[in-house]
């Protein structure tokens, strides 16, 4: 859908563009949310030779899954979201395109196959036998 939208001689740069927004938006702050979440499960901090906060040398295990897992579960939820959304949105759309307006306005009935059966065009110079579908 974004790629129809773009004229044939600006795709190239609608796919930069569109790859540099991805990735400074997911891309760049990823791992420091990830970092700093990690760090807080952290039991036992190891130091450096200068004396400073050097790596961590123990996690506490069931924290870190839950940190883990969980900060990529909310992430991901707001994209589900929309997602849940913009499907409903667009199935919506597509059933009112299946309803047709009745005569003498009436509202609009769905429009089915048994409908579709009832409603042929007749051909001129064709008889009844040659409409009909024969297995």
């Amino acid at each position: 859908l974004f790629f129809r939208c773009v004229q044939p001689e600006l795709k190239a740069l609608a796919v930069g563009l569109y790859t540099l927004a991805i990735r400074m938006i997911a891309g760049i702050p990823a791992p420091v949310y990830f970092g700093a979440a990690i760090d807080k499960t952290c039991l036992k901090w190891g130091s450096t030779s200068c004396g400073k906060q050097g790596a961590c040398r123990l996690y506490d295990s069931n924290a870190h899954r839950y940190v883990f897992l969980g900060l990529g579960a909310i992430l991901r939820g707001p994209s589900y979201l929309f997602g849940i959304i913009f499907y409903t949105l667009i199935k919506k759309q597509f059933q009112n395109k299946n309803c047709r307006p009745l005569e003498n306005g009436q509202e609009d009935a769905a429009m089915n196959e048994e409908d579709n059966c009832k409603i042929k065009e007749r051909l001129p110079g064709c008889s009844d036998v040659e409409n009909e579908s024969s297995i």
